[in-house]
C-alpha cells in the first residue's frame, strides 16, 4: 500500500511538473509573439538601425502604414530579400513605438486577370517598378511579374519605395540582391520621411544665362516637386537670391556670367546656400553635326573658372572618351533604297558608375553622360572633396578645340589608346568656402546694388555643400519634337535602357539638403561572404565524406561510450 501511495504521489508530481512546463512554454511563446528583440552580433551591424533612422521613427506624429508587395512564390534570392524586409520592418515598428504598421501583399493573388492588371497599373502609377522573371517549367517558360517594393501611406499621402537596386550595372543576381539589402533601411526610412514631412525645402533653377528650360528639366522637376518646393530664379533680376531658397540648380548655362551675377551666387553660398552645378565647358552637341559627319568642339566661355577654382575644382575644356559608353544609331548602308541603321558605341557618351562607397552614388545603375569633361581637384582651405563619378579604366581625354567625327563610332578602336583611368566627372565639395570676392574690387554698380538690397559682403561661408558635374545633359530629359512627349530622365530611346541619372540627382539633392544625415544610412555595407569556387571544387570529396561519415562516427562513439558507462554502473550495483 505504501509503494502504491508513493507511486501515485510521484505520478501526480510528474504530471504537475509536465503541465507546469507546458504552461511556461505557452506563456513564453505568447510573450515572445508580443515582444520583439534581438542581439546584433554581425560585424557590419546589418540588423541595427542607424541613429538617424531611430530618430525619425521616434518622432513620427501619427501611424505610418506600409504595404509591401513582395509576397508570393519567388526564387530564393527574392525570398531572401523578403525576409530582410520583414526583419527590418519588425525592427522599425519596435523603434516607432506603435506608430508604424505593415502588411505583405501578393499582387498576383487577385480574383481575376482584370483585377490583377488594374492593381499592376495602379502600382506603376504610384511609382513602383516591376521585375519580369522567366521561369522554366516542364511545359516551357513561364513569365512571372514581381513588384519588389512597398508603398508608404501617411494620412492621404502615398510614397513609393523600390527595393531592387543595381540591376542595370552588370552585376550578378547575388550582388543585386546584396546591394538591395544594403539600401533597404535608407529606402524605407527616406520614403517614411518624405511621406510625413510638413515643410518642403525650396529649390530654384536659375535662368538668364541660357540654362535648360522647364521642358528639358520637367521629369526631374516632377520627381522633386513631390518633396520640395520648386521655382525658377532669374539671375539677371534686380533682387538677390531669396532668403527662403536653400538650393540653386545651375543647369547647363551657355552664356557668360557677369561679375554681378557671380557675386549673387557667391553671396548665396556665403550665407549657407547649396549649389548643384551642371556645367558644359565645351560646346559639343550632336545637332551640330555637319553633312560630312563632323563638327568642331570648342571651349565655352562662362566666366565661372576662377570662381569654381576658389571653391576647390577646375573644370577642364576637354572631352572624355570612354570604351564603356552608350550606343547611337548610324546609317551604315541601304537595302532596296532604304537606309539601314545600326547601333554603334559612341565614346563621347560615357556610361559612368559610382566606384566609391559614398552614399550619393553607392549601388547605382550606370549614369549616362554626353560630351563630359574632366574635373581637377585644387587646393582650397577648409574644403573636403569627394569624387562621386569617374570614367572607367579604359578612357582618355581630348583637349578642345577637337574635331568630333562620327566615323569614330564605326572604326575599330585600339584599346591601348584608352590609357587613362578614373577621370573625375562629378565632385562633392563640403566645408566653409572662402568667398570668390574676398579682397576683390567691386565696380560702382555692384557696390550700390549691395547697399540698396541690404546684402552683406562675407569672406567665409557657413558650413555648406555643393556638387559640381561636368556635363549639363545629365539632368536633361529628351523631348520628342513631333509630339512634345517627355521621356523619363535617363531613358535611352534607342536601346530602351533606363540609366541611373534621376536616382543619382535625387540622391545628390537629398544629400545637399539633408540636415538629419539620413542619407548616410546608404553607406551601410553588407559583406558578401561567398565560397571560394576553386577550393570547393578541389575539396568537394573530402567535405562530402566528412559531412556523411562524421555524424555517423560521433553517434557510434556516443553509443559505445554510453553502453560502457551503463555496464559499469549496473555492475557496481549488483556487487
Amino acid at each position: 500500500m505504501v509503494n502504491k501511495a508513493q507511486n501515485s504521489a510521484k505520478r501526480r508530481q510528474s504530471l504537475v511538473q509536465l503541465f507546469l512546463l507546458l504552461g511556461i512554454l505557452v506563456v513564453v511563446n505568447v510573450v515572445a509573439s508580443l515582444l520583439y528583440a534581438r542581439i546584433d552580433l554581425t560585424k557590419e551591424k546589418r540588423y541595427s538601425l542607424a541613429p538617424g533612422t531611430r530618430e525619425l521613427l521616434k518622432s513620427l506624429p501619427d501611424v505610418v502604414y506600409i504595404r509591401v508587395y513582395l509576397d508570393g512564390e519567388f526564387p530564393p534570392g527574392f525570398q531572401k530579400l523578403r525576409g530582410s524586409v520583414k526583419d527590418l520592418l519588425a525592427e522599425m515598428r519596435l523603434a516607432a513605438g506603435g506608430n508604424l504598421e505593415y502588411e505583405f501583399i501578393d499582387p498576383a493573388n487577385q480574383p481575376d486577370d482584370r483585377s490583377r492588371n488594374e492593381l499592376y497599373e495602379q502600382l506603376f502609377k504610384i511609382g513602383l517598378q516591376p521585375t519580369d522573371l522567366q521561369n522554366r517549367t516542364g511545359s516551357g517558360v513561364e513569365r512571372q511579374v514581381i513588384w519588389p517594393g512597398a508603398v508608404v501611406v501617411y494620412r492621404n499621402k502615398e510614397v513609393p519605395a523600390n527595393f531592387l537596386l543595381g540591376a542595370g550595372a552588370g552585376n550578378s543576381p547575388l550582388e543585386i540582391i546584396n546591394a538591395s539589402e544594403e539600401a533597404l533601411e535608407y529606402t524605407l526610412a527616406n520614403a517614411i520621411k518624405k511621406s510625413t514631412q510638413l515643410y518642403k525645402p525650396k529649390i530654384a533653377f536659375t535662368e538668364g544665362h541660357g540654362e535648360l528650360d522647364g521642358r528639358a528639366t520637367s521629369d526631374i522637376a516632377k520627381a522633386l516637386n513631390e518633396f520640395y518646393s520648386l521655382s525658377r530664379y532669374d539671375l539677371k533680376s534686380v533682387e538677390a537670391v531669396p532668403e527662403d531658397i536653400e538650393l540653386l540648380v545651375i543647369a547647363k548655362p551657355t552664356e557668360t556670367f557677369s561679375q554681378w551675377h557671380q557675386f549673387k551666387i557667391d553671396n548665396f553660398i556665403m550665407r549657407g546656400g547649396k549649389v548643384l552645378w551642371l556645367i558644359d565647358p565645351v560646346i559639343a552637341e550632336m545637332d551640330s553635326m555637319t553633312p560630312e559627319n563632323y563638327f568642331m568642339a570648342v571651349p565655352r566661355e562662362l566666366g565661372l573658372d576662377e570662381m569654381l577654382f576658389k571653391y576647390g575644382v577646375r573644370i577642364n575644356t576637354d572631352l572624355v572618351q570612354d570604351l564603356k559608353s552608350s550606343r547611337i544609331p548610324i546609317v551604315y548602308g541601304s537595302i532596296g533604297g532604304q537606309p539601314q541603321q545600326k547601333l554603334f558605341p559612341w565614346f563621347y557618351h560615357p556610361l559612368v558608375s559610382g566606384e566609391t562607397q559614398h552614399p550619393i552614388v553607392r549601388n547605382l545603375d550606370p549614369i549616362a553622360f554626353k560630351f563630359a569633361s574632366t574635373i581637377d581637384l585644387v587646393e582650397a582651405e577648409g574644403i573636403q572633396k569627394s569624387v562621386l563619378l569617374q570614367s572607367s579604366q579604359r578612357s582618355r581625354r581630348m583637349l578642345s578645340p577637337v574635331r568630333v567625327n562620327l566615323q569614330l563610332a564605326t572604326e575599330q578602336s585600339k584599346e591601348e589608346q584608352f590609357n587613362k583611368a578614373g577621370l573625375p566627372m562629378a565632385v562633392l565639395l563640403e566645408g566653409n568656402f572662402t568667398s570668390h570676392f574676398k579682397n576683390r574690387y567691386l565696380n560702382e554698380f555692384a557696390l550700390k546694388a549691395i547697399d540698396s538690397l541690404g546684402m552683406k559682403r562675407v569672406d567665409s561661408s557657413k558650413a555648406t555643400k555643393m556638387v559640381v558635374i561636368s556635363d549639363g545633359d545629365v539632368i536633361r530629359n529628351h523631348v520628342r519634337k513631333a509630339t512634345g512627349e517627355v521621356y523619363p530622365l535617363g531613358f535611352d530611346r534607342y536601346t530602351n535602357q533606363m540609366y541611373g541619372n534621376k536616382v543619382f540627382l535625387l540622391n545628390a539633392i537629398d544629400y545637399l539638403l539633408d540636415d538629419a544625415g539620413l542619407i548616410n544610412v546608404r553607406s551601410k555595407q553588407i559583406t558578401l561572404r561567398m565560397l571560394d569556387g576553386k577550393k570547393v571544387k578541389e575539396n568537394r570529396l573530402r567535405w562530402q565524406l566528412i559531412n556523411l561519415a562524421l555524424p555517423v562516427a560521433l553517434l557510434l562513439a556516443f553509443g559505445l561510450l554510453r553502453n560502457q558507462w551503463r555496464k559499469r554502473k549496473y555492475a557496481q550495483r549488483i556487487i
